[in-house]
This record gives structure tokens, C-alpha cells and sequence, in this order.
């Protein structure tokens, strides 16, 4: 199921735009839409973890204050998604590399450092000691399977 909803994720992320364009609503793909991606190169890394219901306002505000910032001044980075299933109290994170070399040239101590910032607010915002108020249940990586996006023009319903 989780496999399901990660596929369905990604598939939104490429279908609404398209939706929108043809029916008019958006007269150009956006530009992330547009460029080519290398399946050797571009990668997505994706990390799952549980996030109570009483925890997700505390973790939303620690990753706009630590990750998202840190996040924005790295070579490469093309963006987040953050996912959240209520039900089932898991939350997955799709962060959008240029290229895979490009997330490995990030030194271990920055990483690090950044999550221990993300663990200290957690903390503060949850009252709690734990090391790791939120620990990470399994981490991937994903690759576009090769297909291009391409500008394609059509005409808005009549």
C-alpha cells in the first residue's frame, strides 16, 4: 500500500500539470516540466518516517525552519515534497536531486549538523529528550525510468 501511494504521489506530480495545460488552464508546461532529465543522473531521495498525529505540526514547523532553508543553499537540490498519511501516521519526504553526484558532494558533517538542529527543535517543540524525537523508518532512492517530458500543444476545449 505504501508503494501505492508513493506511485500515486508521483504521478499526480506529473498528471496535474498536464491536466492544466490541456485544458487551458496553464499555457505552458512549467519549466521543471520541460527539462529533460538524464535516468543515469537525476535522482529522488525518499525517506519514511512515523509522525503521530499530536507530532505533525511540530514536525512541519521543524522542517521549514531546518531542513528547508539548508535544504535550499545545496548544489542540485530541485525540490521537496512532504507526504503524510493520517490513518496510518506515516509521513515520506521526496527530495528532488540534479544528480546523483551532486547529493553525495554534500559532506557528512553538514548532514549532521542539520540534523541535529532538526532533532534539537523537535525536541523543544515536542518536550521531550529523545536523541531522535523522530527517527527515520526506512530511507531510498528513486530514478526517473527515462521518459522525457515534452512540450506538446494543445488546444483547449471548445
Amino acid at each position: 500500500m505504501r508503494r501505492r501511494l508513493l506511485r500515486a504521489a508521483l504521478l499526480l506530480a506529473w498528471l496535474i500539470p498536464a491536466a492544466l495545460v490541456s485544458v487551458g488552464l496553464l499555457p505552458v508546461p512549467p519549466a521543471w516540466a520541460l527539462r529533460p532529465l538524464d535516468p543515469a543522473a537525476a535522482v529522488v531521495e525518499v525517506l519514511q518516517l512515523t509522525v503521530a498525529e499530536a507530532q505533525w505540526a511540530c514536525w512541519q514547523r521543524a522542517e521549514q525552519a531546518v531542513w528547508e532553508p539548508w535544504l535550499e543553499r545545496q548544489a542540485g537540490y530541485r525540490g521537496r515534497d512532504l507526504l503524510w498519511d493520517s490513518r496510518r501516521e506515516q509521513a515520506v519526504v521526496l527530495v528532488g536531486w540534479e544528480t546523483q553526484a551532486a547529493w553525495d558532494a554534500i559532506p557528512a558533517a553538514s548532514i549532521e549538523t542539520t540534523q541535529a538542529a532538526f532533532d534539537g527543535a523537535l525536541q523543544r517543540c515536542l518536550g521531550t529528550a529523545a536523541p531522535q524525537p523522530l527517527p527515520l523508518v526506512r530511507t531510498g532512492v528513486l530514478r526517473p525510468m527515462g521518459a522525457v517530458v515534452e512540450q506538446v500543444a494543445i488546444a483547449p476545449f471548445a
